[in-house]
């Protein structure tokens, strides 16, 4: 026998696979049965799933700098030379992976009072009824990250109760790093009334003497000094004045403003899993594979009785 004798004997002909399959009907039709059978026992057996999606915006915190500084984002307004701004109080990415942990879903479950939640926090860590994502929103001409939270529970009401302690958790812990920020802010604010009032009193004492000096030689005499110093006097009241509201405008809203979800948050009326029509697809398609290798491995049982 020589060698393409040989290959020719190995070629598998596709008739003989069509008569083989033909003759397996039963195992081919069977599998398929069973898989259609599979599929609708975990349909039925899977607990159904609801799921809440909300919006959120991360923290913002209010920042000052003068106009024409680069860096700022998400302007504000502008206060005469200064332009008040806004920052996130953490990075978008940043508070999705602080959301994904374990610590952070106890707290929320705590907050809940969701024993079987703990529970599995407990044993399995962080679990996978929150999924987040980073979203870009355009508002007017800038492109803000936002995130897209999903939760998953077996009730609407329990899915809503989930994803709204989970966005509160996120609020109180953006507010606690924001703390600091906005302690500095409140404290520059009241130093900068002290010294405006200051300011005030000083040119006030200044319009005064102005108001009564004689004059000799407007320039050496002393109404010239103390013209000068309320001149300098005027334009230190006016800029601090100028700082006393951009700070005021940076720690009120839009500038600072806490973590929130920009839309009411979205409930599915109907369960979001199992998948019944996905879950039978893939038992169909399943189960005629595995009654395809059934032919094929009852066919080589066979074959391997004849030969021996």
């Amino acid at each position: 026998m020589n060698q393409n004798e040989l290959v020719q004997d190995d070629e598998i002909n596709l008739f003989d696979l069509w008569e083989k399959l033909r003759s397996g009907w039963r195992f081919v039709v069977g599998g398929a049965a069973f898989g259609l059978i599979g599929a609708g026992l975990a349909i039925v057996i899977l607990p159904p799933k609801y799921e809440a999606v909300a919006i959120v915006q991360v923290g913002q915190i209010g920042q000052i700098g003068q106009v024409g500084q680069v860096g700022q984002v998400g302007q504000v307004g502008q206060v005469g030379q200064v332009k008040v701004s806004s920052q996130p109080v953490e990075p978008p990415i940043q508070a999705i992976e602080r959301m994904k942990t374990p610590a952070f879903q106890r707290r929320v479950a705590e907050s809940l009072g969701d024993k079987q939640w703990l529970d599995e926090v407990s044993h399995l860590g962080a679990t996978k009824d929150i999924v987040l994502q980073v979203i870009k929103a355009t508002v007017g001409v800038e492109q803000v990250p936002l995130i897209e939270m999903r939760v998953s529970a077996v009730s609407p009401n329990d899915a809503q109760k989930k994803i709204e302690a989970a966005i509160a958790q996120l609020i109180k812990n953006h507010d606690e790093l924001a703390k600091s920020a906005l302690a500095r802010m409140r404290s520059d604010l009241a130093i900068t009334r002290e010294k405006l009032t200051s300011a005030e009193r000083d040119l006030e004492t200044l319009n005064k003497l102005v108001a009564t000096a004689s004059v000799k030689d407007d320039r050496f005499t002393q109404l010239a000094l103390m013209t000068s110093l309320r001149i300098q006097k005027e334009s230190e009241t006016f800029n601090q004045r100028q700082m006393i509201m951009a700070l005021e405008t940076a720690l009120e809203t839009p500038a600072t403003q806490s973590a929130k979800a920009i839309e009411d948050v979205f409930i599915s009326d109907k369960p979001v899993s199992p998948k019944k029509a996905l879950l039978l697809a893939l038992g169909l398609v399943g189960g005629l594979l595995v009654g395809i290798l059934s032919v094929f491995f009852v066919d080589a049982l066979r074959r391997a009785k004849e030969r021996r």
